[in-house]
């Protein structure tokens, strides 16, 4: 079925055969590991081909078929492979393409893709729906933080991220930065968002999840970089108190606190 069904040009025929080539796909999905490889491999190679069609449910489906194949232990390579078409799918203008492009992309992601990925899902972050937005937010932090080889970068993603969609962001979320670095207190990991946070809230405008972040690491890790020109305790405090108008009461408290 997988090699000798030609999907018409006509309509008719050709929503019968992608039916019948979709029912194949998923009965090697329901097969899982049992399965042949070279069937998952045949099935995964197919799914690429639908993705990249113009009919926007061909391609609805082909990302959430594909992302179920990848599920399989051994497939996500396969999958992989199509991560440039999977991205384009993030911008079409049909947002259940989009929805099913970023859960695809949340099952490929590794250690080896985790940056390109994210830094895409960032990137587009900026023009996504308001409707999609929160879903992103929390994917791009769970990815961030699960495949980080360098807790620096996953600082600057929930950075960004609070910068771009900071109505967005979790408490859960922030607090889970402040737990990371509390608890590695090895390298510079500490230091290094002390220093970046202490420039993150030196606007006059930042939004008020920055500042809670930045209260929290400066209160317990400022003294790391009280000795670095510009970024004193008094100036620490400076760049802080600046905010306090412009926030709620439990931001406040933390500055309090701070």
């Amino acid at each position: 079925i997988l090699m000798e069904t030609d999907v018409s040009d006509s309509i008719n025929k050709s929503n019968a055969d992608h039916a019948i080539l979709f029912e194949a796909v998923q009965l090697i999905v329901a097969w899982g590991t049992t399965c042949p490889v070279t069937l998952r491999e045949g099935a995964m190679q197919l799914l690429g081909k639908f993705i990249s069609v113009r009919e926007p449910n061909i391609r609805y489906l082909g990302l959430m078929t594909m992302a179920k194949l990848a599920q399989i232990e051994g497939s996500v390579e396969g999958a992989k492979k199509h991560q440039a078409t999977v991205l384009v799918s993030l911008k079409d203008a049909d947002i259940s393409v989009r929805r099913r492009a970023l859960d695809l992309l949340f099952v490929i992601c590794d250690t080896d893709n985790a940056e390109r990925v994210v830094d895409e899902l960032v990137a587009h972050l900026v023009v996504a729906d308001a409707s999609i937005r929160e879903e992103m937010v929390l994917k791009i932090a769970i990815l961030a933080e699960k495949y980080a080889t360098d807790l620096r970068w996953y600082v600057d993603t929930i950075l960004k991220l609070i910068s771009i969609a900071g109505d967005y962001v979790s408490d859960s979320i922030w607090h889970r930065v402040v737990q990371i670095v509390t608890n590695h207190p090895q390298g510079d990991l500490q230091g290094y968002a002390a220093a970046t946070l202490f420039l993150a809230v030196s606007p006059h405008r930042c939004h008020e999840t920055t500042v809670c972040v930045a209260a929290y690491v400066l209160g317990e890790f400022g003294f790391l970089i009280a000795e670095r020109a510009g970024m004193s305790g008094e100036e620490q405090f400076h760049v802080l108190h600046q905010h306090w108008f412009n926030v709620g009461t439990s931001t406040k408290s933390i500055l309090i606190s701070t």
